[in-house]
């Protein structure tokens, strides 16, 4: 609820603070006495947008702060989401200059108007008698009914949505696939020969390192077989290996006479077997060296092929051997690519159907709370003496198209719905926004407001002459419904009629006056005797007489 509100040098208004009760506050005045004003300056709290003409002449900046209390744990949530502390209080405050330089806090953080119109909501609702053409837009009634049991409803919906992200992605997996095929078709016969060319060259993944080096050793083939041989002859011809062997057994017969010996009888041991396995990998080298010209050739040819297509695919040949793998999996999936399409339709059929299930549970719940709105309506709209109301929720047939059509599914559901009303005996139900007029539509608005305002669970409502068009007994019967929603939900209500006044619990009366040339407002509770003053005075035409004193005393006695 609206707790308090501070207002300063916001359009005729210079300085004012007030607070506010829970019930019904109603708010009089003579027109354009600065009620409309109020509501402005409360509307920028909620997220309207500022305008620099709305700083009072002679002033630099105009300012408008709100204290609520709102307990509701989506708000909580949605302010921390927004890093903004919260404790049932919550304070708006809005700063604007001439120079368009505005300033916006939410409990002393600085926010964006976005955030404000966020949580504006969960805060306080303002209707006005220029407000029914919003109201009854065909648009919000899914949300409407919603709201009636938001609970249910958002248990039925989760379920709904989870099942649309399932059926969507599958979707958009389907209509992939059906491009790809498109697009990979048109490149078939490129895989095919990429595919070809590669697996006649037969690629192995560290063939062309074993050829550098194989034609390396065959180009310096008279150098290797030079020293191989000369190195073997100073090895055996020359005795090295021998005259070795007589060094290490001469040594050896001397192990005992000293330790000395025979670490180094150990070290001429090693050194003669690890000589001699050398001179019998040089043997073996110098044996298995067989220089055949054609063989290079050979050779010299294979790595020019494979250098080739390395450079025209740009890969190393590990990667040709990875890309190879890829083609023949691409022209494999090609020939088996309506199969797959097939399975994935065969999916997406599956959860269409499971789809369309969910949207009827969905639409079902909806229909059951229509049916419950609908006599609350038409009972409400009796008790406001439109005795030949009648009422109803209208829920289009829908017509499942096909798999392939997911523009049929809304993010809220498959339901399309229109209120009818019928506020005359025998008149045929026609939609709301063509039928209700005047005083009649003042009490259609009413009763919309009243039941959802319930529903919605909305702490502050604020109506801006909603009984405009009405007198006699039928505002007091508008005048006690006013008073009945206020049970429920704070109410501040601007009107002109005398029995919706008299049903206030508060009563404040806003006034002009002038003061040095320029016009202030004044705002102030009044006490009993003002109010069957202002009353009294509401329905004199000229000066109040003592006949609607005590008619205004009647009205007060009997709330």
């Amino acid at each position: 609820m609206l707790k308090k509100l501070k207002i300063k040098d916001f359009a005729i208004i210079d300085d004012i603070e007030l607070d506010f009760y829970e019930g019904m506050t109603v708010l009089t005045g003579e027109t354009g006495a600065g009620k409309s004003i109020l509501i402005d300056a409360i509307s920028l709290l909620l997220g309207e947008r500022a305008d620099k003409t709305m700083v009072r002449n002679k002033a630099e900046e105009a300012s408008v702060l709100g204290i609520f209390e709102v307990k509701h744990p989506e708000l909580k949530n949605l302010l921390s989401h927004y890093d903004i502390e919260y404790n049932d209080d919550i304070s708006i405050h809005r700063i604007i200059s001439r120079d368009n330089q505005n300033i916006i806090k939410i409990n002393d953080q600085r926010v964006s108007l976005k955030v404000v119109s966020d949580i504006s909501s969960y805060i306080a609702d303002i209707h006005s008698q220029f407000d029914t053409t919003s109201l009854i837009h065909p648009e919000n009634y899914i949300q409407l009914i919603d709201h009636f049991r938001k609970d249910k409803v958002n248990e039925y919906l989760n379920s709904y949505r989870q099942q649309q992200n399932a059926y969507l992605k599958t979707y958009d997996d389907y209509y992939q696939l059906k491009n790809k095929k498109v697009e990979t078709m048109k490149q078939l016969d490129l895989f095919e020969f990429q595919l070809k060319e590669l697996s006649k060259l037969s690629l192995e993944a560290d063939e062309l390192e074993t050829l550098y080096e194989k034609v390396k050793v065959l180009n310096n083939i008279d150098k290797i077989n030079y020293n191989l041989a000369q190195s073997q002859a100073i090895l055996n011809d020359q005795g090295l290996i021998d005259n070795l062997y007589i060094v290490k057994n001469n040594i050896e017969e001397l192990e005992d006479t000293s330790k000395d010996f025979k670490e180094i009888s150990e070290r001429l041991n090693n050194l003669y077997y690890e000589l001699k396995d050398i001179a019998d990998e040089i043997e073996d080298k110098q044996d298995s060296l067989d220089y055949d010209p054609s063989e290079l050739e050979t050779m010299n040819q294979r790595i020019n092929d494979l250098e080739k297509i390395q450079k025209k695919y740009d890969k190393s040949i590990s990667e040709l051997i990875e890309y190879q793998a890829s083609l023949l999996d691409i022209i494999n999936t090609i020939e088996n690519f309506d199969d797959i399409i097939l399975e994935k339709e065969n999916i997406l059929e599956k959860e269409y159907l499971l789809l369309i299930e969910q949207a009827k549970q969905l639409s079902m719940l909806r229909q059951t709370i229509a049916k419950k709105i609908t006599q609350e309506i038409i009972d409400t709209l009796k008790e406001l003496e439109i005795e030949y109301a009648d009422f109803m929720i209208e829920f289009q047939d829908i017509e499942f198209k096909d798999k392939f059509n997911k523009s049929q599914f809304k993010s809220d559901g498959i339901d399309q719905v229109d209120f009818l009303i019928s506020t005359n005996k025998g008149e045929p139900l026609k939609a709301l926004s063509k039928t209700a007029s005047g005083g009649e539509m003042s009490r259609v608005m009413l009763t919309f407001k009243t039941i959802f305002a319930k529903s919605q669970k909305i702490p502050t409502i604020i109506f801006d002459e909603i009984d405009t068009g009405i007198s006699g007994y039928i505002a007091k019967k508008i005048g006690r419904k006013i008073s009945e929603t206020s049970r429920f939900s704070q109410v501040i209500s601007i009107t002109h009629i005398p029995q919706v006044v008299a049903e206030g619990i508060h009563h404040l009366s806003i006034r002009k006056k002038v003061e040095n040339n320029q016009t202030k407002v004044q705002v102030k509770y009044l006490t009993y005797d003002e109010r069957v003053e202002e009353i009294a005075q509401m329905m004199s035409a000229e000066a109040v007489t003592d006949s609607a004193r005590n008619i205004a005393k009647e009205l007060l006695a009997r709330t």
